[in-house]
């Protein structure tokens, strides 16, 4: 195992990356985060250097200040050798698996083994899956133009962590509501208001760079909101050199249908993507 830290290095992998798209791109986004600021202490080992097969980013559990307490293990793959994959989740200095952790953006043909090793630590395993990869693809003579917006944007603060955290598939646990805290207060994220100042519609990123946990509150839907706060955000990551991909569960047609109709593009070779909590006790 080999832990890059040199910029040098990392910048060459983040190259090496972008030619395996759209297969790296939740490693790519990880690279380009610790690149950019690393707020989230993310770090990047890989089984080889300066080739290799696999690569895992992964946080292991930081406090970000004593708001936000401690927020969960993370851990992503890219991999073209699954005997090297599973060397690297054995090894205790990446993946801490008696503590619990979330795997984000696994594609189901690596789900296995991550099932397997989890068993074997004893500990309970929740999937979220049946989600395809969409990536933003920036076309020519894009016109940002801040009439498209029909109403002020504001952004997040963490006494909101609780209303996006409720709003969550898998959301609940106080490792879910810790981790969007950490979101709100590191990442880019936008949300739109009603008169008392109160989040109606948002839009938040993750330390892998996906747009994710976007929701809008029934009685605020089909006004434009969602459409106005991915147009900002977007426009955002891209200006600080970020990737915008997003994961879209394959049954949500009218989310599939508005990110194609901003520019993202589906990944076929990317569908049947999961999420997998690895918890010890997760009621």
């Amino acid at each position: 195992m080999i832990i890059l830290k040199a910029v040098k290095d990392l910048t060459l992998m983040k190259n090496i990356l972008r030619r395996d798209l759209p297969h790296s791109i939740t490693v790519l986004g990880g690279v380009l985060h610790i690149l950019h600021n690393n707020s989230c202490h993310l770090e990047m080992c890989v089984d080889s250097w300066p080739t290799f097969t696999t690569a895992i980013c992964y946080r292991q559990k930081q406090h970000f200040g004593s708001s936000s307490g401690v927020i969960p293990d993370i851990c992503t793959i890219f991999t073209k050798n699954p005997a090297t994959l599973r060397g690297l989740l054995l090894n205790e200095r990446v993946v801490h698996w008696r503590n619990g952790l979330i795997f984000r953006g696994i594609p189901s043909s690596h789900c296995h083994l991550i099932k397997e090793l989890a068993s074997l630590s004893g500990l309970d395993i929740t999937e979220y899956g049946g989600y395809n990869t969409f990536i933003h693809q920036i076309p020519e003579n894009t016109d940002w133009q801040e009439n498209v917006f029909p109403l002020p944007i504001s952004v997040l603060d963490e006494s909101h962590a609780e209303l996006v955290d409720a709003h969550l598939p898998y959301g609940g646990s106080q490792e879910s509501l810790n981790h969007v805290r950490a979101c709100i207060r590191h990442l880019p994220n936008h949300c739109v208001t009603d008169e008392k100042g109160r989040p109606v519609s948002w839009m938040l990123s993750d330390e892998l760079c996906e747009l994710r946990m976007a929701y809008t509150l029934t009685q605020y839907r089909r006004a434009g909101h969602l459409l106005a706060l991915s147009l900002v955000l977007i426009r955002r990551m891209i200006s600080v050199g970020l990737p915008v991909y997003c994961h879209v569960h394959q049954q949500n047609q009218a989310t599939i249908n508005a990110v194609t109709s901003l520019g993202f593009d589906a990944c076929p070779s990317m569908e049947n993507i999961s999420v997998l909590l690895i918890c010890k006790d997760r009621v």
